[in-house]
C-alpha cells in the first residue's frame, strides 16, 4: 500500500442532517431549490431513457473523465472525480494534509472541513 492510500481508506460515509417533515421548508444549506425546473431540464428528463436507472453507475466515471480529457486536452490520469464536493475535499485533505502538523483554516470557511478525518493531525479553526 502506498503511503497516501492508508489515509483515504479511513473515509467515513456522509451522514445527512435533519430532514424537516414540513414540505414547505426549503433547506438551502442542502442545495434544495424553491423554484421549479427550467424547461430545458424538463426536456432532458423527458428524453432520458428511464431503463438506464436500473443499472448501477460506472464507479470510475469513465464517460465523464473521457469528456473532461478531450475538452481540456489533458491525460485521463490527471483527472480526479468524486461523488460530490464533500468527497473531493475530504480526499484532498486526507491526501495532502497527512502529517503530524495541525491544519489551520478560517472559521468562516466550508463547515464540513471540521469533520474530515485526518490521522495524527488536528483540524483547527481560527477567527480571521
Amino acid at each position: 500500500m502506498r503511503n497516501w492510500e492508508k489515509y483515504i481508506r479511513k473515509v467515513e460515509p456522509y451522514v445527512p442532517g435533519e430532514q424537516p417533515k414540513d414540505v414547505n421548508v426549503v433547506k438551502l444549506n442542502t442545495n434544495e431549490n424553491p423554484y421549479p425546473p427550467t424547461p430545458k431540464a424538463l426536456e432532458a428528463v423527458a428524453a432520458f431513457d428511464i431503463d438506464r436507472l436500473r443499472l448501477y453507475p460506472d464507479p470510475e466515471a469513465s464517460v465523464l473523465i473521457e469528456a473532461i480529457s478531450k475538452r481540456y486536452n489533458i491525460n485521463k490520469n490527471q483527472i480526479f472525480v468524486g461523488v460530490g464536493s464533500d468527497d473531493v475535499i475530504s480526499m484532498c485533505f486526507m491526501t495532502f494534509f497527512n502529517s503530524d502538523k495541525p491544519v489551520l483554516f478560517p472559521d468562516i470557511s466550508y463547515s464540513p472541513l471540521s469533520s474530515v478525518p485526518i490521522p495524527h493531525a488536528g483540524i483547527w479553526q481560527t477567527p480571521i
